[in-house]
């Protein structure tokens, strides 16, 4: 499991909340709650009919959006739903910060189970911890705007925050790793074949 497809499966999670923000517009608070838990009750039986099972992590963020959108619906407070993208934040930060800063690399033993195989040399691990550090960083910031967004700030804001703003940081991150990556290569390539030089 790379960092690419963690970001594509946290993608599922953002569709309630979306929904959320529309219905609550149309119809009000309640109602947009019970609408978006009925559209995350709605994913969980989509990825089952398609994938044959559940994935594990979509699973998880699925009943997490239903439990916190039930709560919020008996408590008649949206709050709670609002919180869930900052509470995989959270988790996320947890597995991120375990990986890079300890020797115990719950991501990477993550990617072997789905890629068979799997080796790294000295270089790449180094190179995939420098880049787990980063991610960490930035989810770190993008957990606490988002649990800044839910008491301080409006609707319209914390949905941008939770999903819109969410892939523009990490559409950038992943462009600049992508030509970095690129110029990395071709300045090794040019080390192991170097032009002739004129005498």
């Amino acid at each position: 499991m790379n960092q690419r497809k963690i970001l594509l499966q946290l993608l599922p999670g953002f569709i309630p909340l979306f929904v959320f923000i529309i219905a609550d517009e149309i119809w009000g608070t309640k109602i947009g709650l019970i609408v978006a838990v009925i559209v995350g009750i709605g994913e969980l039986i989509f990825y089952r009919i398609k994938d044959k099972k559940f994935d594990k992590f979509i699973l998880f963020d699925t009943l997490l959006i239903i439990a916190l959108g039930v709560v919020s619906i008996i408590l008649d407070n949206d709050v709670f739903f609002k919180l869930k993208p900052a509470l995989i934040g959270v988790l996320t930060c947890v597995i991120l910060a375990i990986s890079a800063f300890t020797p115990s690399n719950i991501l990477l033993n993550m990617s072997k189970r789905y890629m068979r195989g799997l080796e790294f040399n000295e270089q790449q691990y180094k190179q995939m911890k420098k880049s787990m550090k980063s991610m960490f960083y930035m989810f770190a910031v993008y957990t606490l705007l988002v649990f800044y967004s839910v008491w301080f700030m409006s609707d319209a804001a914390w949905a941008f925050i939770s999903g819109g703003l969410f892939y523009i940081i990490f559409g950038i991150y992943f462009v600049y790793e992508f030509v970095k990556n690129k110029i990395a290569q071709k300045k090794h390539l040019q080390k192991q074949n170097p032009k002739n030089k004129p005498e």
